[in-house]
Protein backbone atom coordinates (compact mmCIF):
# COMPACT_ATOMS: atom_id res chain seq x y z
CA UNK A 1 0.00 0.00 0.00
CA UNK A 2 1.12 3.69 -0.53
CA UNK A 3 2.03 5.65 1.98
CA UNK A 4 1.69 9.59 1.68
CA UNK A 5 4.08 12.01 2.99
CA UNK A 6 3.32 15.49 4.52
CA UNK A 7 6.15 16.65 5.71
CA UNK A 8 5.44 20.66 5.87
CA UNK A 9 2.05 19.98 7.98
CA UNK A 10 4.11 17.94 10.64
CA UNK A 11 6.89 20.39 10.84
CA UNK A 12 4.14 22.83 11.17
CA UNK A 13 2.12 20.33 13.99
CA UNK A 14 5.62 20.24 15.80
CA UNK A 15 6.38 23.64 16.49
CA UNK A 16 3.07 23.69 17.71
CA UNK A 17 3.54 21.47 20.20
CA UNK A 18 6.22 23.13 21.42
CA UNK A 19 4.95 26.85 21.92
CA UNK A 20 7.20 28.28 19.23
CA UNK A 21 3.85 30.02 17.82
CA UNK A 22 0.31 28.41 18.29
CA UNK A 23 0.54 28.65 21.77
CA UNK A 24 1.36 32.67 21.84
CA UNK A 25 -0.81 35.43 21.70
CA UNK A 26 -0.62 37.25 18.63
CA UNK A 27 -4.31 39.15 18.46
CA UNK A 28 -4.61 42.12 19.95
CA UNK A 29 -6.13 42.37 23.34
CA UNK A 30 -7.71 45.71 22.87
CA UNK A 31 -9.27 44.47 20.16
CA UNK A 32 -10.58 41.39 21.53
CA UNK A 33 -11.65 43.46 24.22
CA UNK A 34 -13.78 45.38 22.44
CA UNK A 35 -15.42 42.68 20.44
CA UNK A 36 -16.05 41.20 23.78
CA UNK A 37 -17.77 44.34 24.90
CA UNK A 38 -19.62 44.20 22.06
CA UNK A 39 -20.71 40.47 22.49
CA UNK A 40 -21.52 41.00 26.65
CA UNK A 41 -24.03 43.62 25.62
CA UNK A 42 -25.93 41.65 22.89
CA UNK A 43 -26.00 38.49 25.74
CA UNK A 44 -27.54 40.53 28.16
CA UNK A 45 -30.71 41.81 25.47
CA UNK A 46 -31.00 38.23 24.52
CA UNK A 47 -30.48 36.41 27.82
CA UNK A 48 -32.89 36.45 30.86
CA UNK A 49 -31.09 38.46 33.72
CA UNK A 50 -31.35 37.54 37.65
CA UNK A 51 -33.69 39.49 38.89
CA UNK A 52 -32.09 38.15 42.72
CA UNK A 53 -30.79 41.06 43.82
CA UNK A 54 -28.73 38.78 46.95
CA UNK A 55 -27.32 36.78 44.10
CA UNK A 56 -26.46 39.73 41.98
CA UNK A 57 -25.27 41.60 45.13
CA UNK A 58 -22.52 38.86 46.57
CA UNK A 59 -21.35 37.97 42.40
CA UNK A 60 -20.17 41.84 42.50
CA UNK A 61 -18.87 41.57 46.26
CA UNK A 62 -17.24 38.99 45.14
CA UNK A 63 -16.05 39.59 41.62
CA UNK A 64 -14.41 43.25 42.72
CA UNK A 65 -13.02 42.33 45.71
CA UNK A 66 -11.00 39.59 43.57
CA UNK A 67 -10.58 41.31 40.70
CA UNK A 68 -9.04 43.78 42.88
CA UNK A 69 -6.32 41.26 43.27
CA UNK A 70 -5.71 40.45 39.87
CA UNK A 71 -5.34 43.87 38.73
CA UNK A 72 -2.11 43.66 39.47
CA UNK A 73 -1.51 41.58 36.47
CA UNK A 74 -3.66 42.94 34.31
CA UNK A 75 -4.04 46.66 35.39
CA UNK A 76 -6.50 49.07 33.40
CA UNK A 77 -9.47 46.13 33.22
CA UNK A 78 -12.89 47.62 32.93
CA UNK A 79 -14.44 44.43 34.90
CA UNK A 80 -18.54 43.85 34.91
CA UNK A 81 -20.14 40.99 36.77
CA UNK A 82 -23.66 39.64 35.95
CA UNK A 83 -25.94 37.01 36.92
CA UNK A 84 -27.86 35.44 33.98
CA UNK A 85 -30.89 33.26 34.97
CA UNK A 86 -29.89 29.84 33.75
CA UNK A 87 -30.26 26.55 35.40
CA UNK A 88 -26.74 24.98 34.49
CA UNK A 89 -24.26 25.30 37.30
CA UNK A 90 -21.44 27.63 34.41
CA UNK A 91 -19.72 30.54 34.89
CA UNK A 92 -17.59 32.19 31.43
CA UNK A 93 -15.11 35.40 31.02
CA UNK A 94 -14.37 36.94 28.04
CA UNK A 95 -11.45 39.23 26.94
CA UNK A 96 -11.69 42.26 28.84
CA UNK A 97 -13.16 41.55 31.46
CA UNK A 98 -17.03 40.59 30.98
CA UNK A 99 -17.78 37.70 33.38
CA UNK A 100 -21.06 35.89 33.40
CA UNK A 101 -22.33 33.73 36.45
CA UNK A 102 -25.79 31.29 36.54
CA UNK A 103 -27.72 31.35 38.58
CA UNK A 104 -27.69 27.81 38.64
CA UNK A 105 -24.09 27.47 39.68
CA UNK A 106 -25.21 29.80 42.71
CA UNK A 107 -28.15 27.68 43.33
CA UNK A 108 -25.56 24.45 43.28
CA UNK A 109 -22.98 26.02 45.96
CA UNK A 110 -26.04 26.53 48.62
CA UNK A 111 -24.81 30.41 48.42
CA UNK A 112 -21.58 29.69 49.98
CA UNK A 113 -19.68 32.74 48.76
CA UNK A 114 -16.37 31.19 49.30
CA UNK A 115 -17.08 28.16 46.78
CA UNK A 116 -18.46 31.36 44.43
CA UNK A 117 -15.48 32.64 44.98
CA UNK A 118 -13.52 29.96 43.59
CA UNK A 119 -15.69 29.75 40.24
CA UNK A 120 -15.08 33.60 39.55
CA UNK A 121 -11.45 33.44 40.51
CA UNK A 122 -10.91 31.08 38.23
CA UNK A 123 -12.62 32.77 35.28
CA UNK A 124 -10.93 36.06 36.36
CA UNK A 125 -7.53 34.14 36.39
CA UNK A 126 -8.45 32.96 32.47
CA UNK A 127 -9.03 36.67 31.54
CA UNK A 128 -5.75 37.62 33.39
CA UNK A 129 -3.65 34.54 31.38
CA UNK A 130 -5.18 35.83 28.03
CA UNK A 131 -6.63 32.09 27.25
CA UNK A 132 -8.90 33.39 24.75
CA UNK A 133 -6.22 35.17 22.71
CA UNK A 134 -4.40 32.01 23.34
CA UNK A 135 -7.39 29.77 21.97
CA UNK A 136 -8.02 32.36 19.46
CA UNK A 137 -4.40 32.73 17.71
CA UNK A 138 -4.10 28.67 18.50
CA UNK A 139 -6.89 28.33 15.69
CA UNK A 140 -5.77 30.41 13.52
CA UNK A 141 -2.59 28.45 13.78
CA UNK A 142 -4.48 25.18 13.33
CA UNK A 143 -6.67 26.36 9.86
CA UNK A 144 -3.52 27.47 8.58
CA UNK A 145 -2.01 24.46 8.76
CA UNK A 146 -5.35 22.65 7.12
CA UNK A 147 -4.39 25.22 3.88
CA UNK A 148 -0.74 24.10 3.93
CA UNK A 149 -2.86 20.27 4.06
CA UNK A 150 -5.06 20.84 0.98
CA UNK A 151 -2.17 22.10 -0.92
CA UNK A 152 0.32 19.50 -0.08
CA UNK A 153 -2.56 17.16 -1.02
CA UNK A 154 -4.08 18.71 -4.05
CA UNK A 155 -2.04 15.85 -6.45
CA UNK A 156 -3.16 13.40 -4.23
CA UNK A 157 -6.16 10.97 -5.30
CA UNK A 158 -9.32 11.67 -3.47
CA UNK A 159 -9.12 8.85 -0.91
CA UNK A 160 -5.93 10.04 0.34
CA UNK A 161 -7.34 13.60 0.28
CA UNK A 162 -9.95 12.60 3.03
CA UNK A 163 -7.65 10.06 4.80
CA UNK A 164 -5.27 13.18 5.30
CA UNK A 165 -7.92 15.48 6.51
CA UNK A 166 -9.48 12.92 8.76
CA UNK A 167 -6.31 12.28 10.50
CA UNK A 168 -5.07 16.11 10.50
CA UNK A 169 -8.95 17.15 12.38
CA UNK A 170 -7.86 14.22 14.53
CA UNK A 171 -4.45 14.66 15.47
CA UNK A 172 -4.95 18.39 15.69
CA UNK A 173 -7.73 17.72 18.29
CA UNK A 174 -6.74 15.34 20.34
CA UNK A 175 -2.91 16.22 19.90
CA UNK A 176 -3.25 19.93 19.89
CA UNK A 177 -6.32 21.50 21.09
CA UNK A 178 -8.24 19.61 23.96
CA UNK A 179 -4.85 19.25 25.75
CA UNK A 180 -3.89 22.83 25.25
CA UNK A 181 -7.67 23.42 26.93
CA UNK A 182 -6.81 21.61 29.92
CA UNK A 183 -3.35 23.00 30.10
CA UNK A 184 -5.86 26.37 30.29
CA UNK A 185 -7.87 24.96 32.66
CA UNK A 186 -5.52 24.17 35.14
CA UNK A 187 -3.44 27.22 35.01
CA UNK A 188 -6.68 28.92 35.81
CA UNK A 189 -7.46 26.24 38.95
CA UNK A 190 -4.09 27.42 39.94
CA UNK A 191 -4.16 31.30 39.64
CA UNK A 192 -7.84 31.55 40.58
CA UNK A 193 -7.19 29.63 44.21
CA UNK A 194 -4.33 31.95 44.61
CA UNK A 195 -6.84 35.12 43.92
CA UNK A 196 -9.52 34.07 46.00
CA UNK A 197 -7.12 32.85 49.24
CA UNK A 198 -5.49 36.49 48.89
CA UNK A 199 -9.08 38.26 48.42
CA UNK A 200 -10.12 36.64 51.68
CA UNK A 201 -11.86 33.77 50.22
CA UNK A 202 -11.27 30.06 52.09
CA UNK A 203 -9.09 28.26 49.06
CA UNK A 204 -10.64 24.64 49.97
CA UNK A 205 -14.29 25.68 48.77
CA UNK A 206 -12.99 24.75 45.31
CA UNK A 207 -12.49 21.10 46.34
CA UNK A 208 -15.93 21.22 48.08
CA UNK A 209 -17.69 22.85 44.98
CA UNK A 210 -15.88 20.55 42.81
CA UNK A 211 -17.16 17.20 44.43
CA UNK A 212 -20.66 18.76 44.30
CA UNK A 213 -20.15 18.98 40.75
CA UNK A 214 -19.16 15.59 40.61
CA UNK A 215 -21.84 14.48 42.58
CA UNK A 216 -24.58 16.98 40.45
CA UNK A 217 -23.45 15.26 37.07
CA UNK A 218 -24.00 11.61 38.20
CA UNK A 219 -20.19 10.54 37.72
CA UNK A 220 -20.95 10.30 33.54
CA UNK A 221 -18.33 12.15 31.29
CA UNK A 222 -16.18 11.11 28.48
CA UNK A 223 -12.71 10.16 29.07
CA UNK A 224 -10.19 13.36 29.71
CA UNK A 225 -8.42 13.04 26.94
CA UNK A 226 -10.68 13.53 24.80
CA UNK A 227 -12.50 16.86 27.02
CA UNK A 228 -11.37 20.14 27.11
CA UNK A 229 -11.69 19.72 30.95
CA UNK A 230 -9.60 18.10 33.17
CA UNK A 231 -11.28 14.72 34.55
CA UNK A 232 -13.12 16.50 37.93
CA UNK A 233 -11.10 13.86 40.48
CA UNK A 234 -7.77 15.28 38.59
CA UNK A 235 -8.97 18.57 39.35
CA UNK A 236 -9.71 18.06 43.16
CA UNK A 237 -6.41 16.42 43.44
CA UNK A 238 -4.54 19.22 41.23
CA UNK A 239 -6.00 21.94 43.46
CA UNK A 240 -5.64 19.76 46.74
CA UNK A 241 -1.78 19.81 45.99
CA UNK A 242 -1.73 23.64 46.17
CA UNK A 243 -3.64 23.86 49.18
CA UNK A 244 -0.98 24.88 51.91
CA UNK A 245 0.49 28.01 50.04
CA UNK A 246 -3.19 28.82 49.34
CA UNK A 247 -4.38 28.45 52.70
CA UNK A 248 -0.91 30.67 54.14
CA UNK A 249 -2.15 33.30 51.63
CA UNK A 250 -5.84 33.30 52.66
CA UNK A 251 -4.78 33.49 56.47
CA UNK A 252 -2.82 36.62 55.81
CA UNK A 253 -5.50 38.29 54.05
CA UNK A 254 -7.94 37.40 56.98
CA UNK A 255 -5.51 38.90 59.33
CA UNK A 256 -5.24 41.73 56.83
CA UNK A 257 -8.85 42.47 56.97
CA UNK A 258 -9.15 42.01 60.71
CA UNK A 259 -10.98 38.74 60.04
CA UNK A 260 -10.91 35.02 61.62
CA UNK A 261 -10.00 32.63 59.35
CA UNK A 262 -12.41 29.61 58.98
CA UNK A 263 -11.39 26.80 60.99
Amino acid sequence: MKVFSIPIVVVALALCGLGSGCGSAMLSDEHLAKKAKGHFSQMKKAEKLSSNASHKAMVNRIGNRIAGIAQVDIPGTEWEFVVFEKSEANAFAMPGGKVGVNSGLITLSGGNEDEVAAVIGHEIAHVALRHSNKRMTQAIGIGVGGVILETAMRQKSDTNRILARGAYGAGTAVGLALPYSRTNEREADHRGLLYAAMAGYDPRAAVSFWKKMVKSSGGGRVPEFLSTHPDPKNRIEFLQSHMDHAMALYKQAKEARGEKPNP
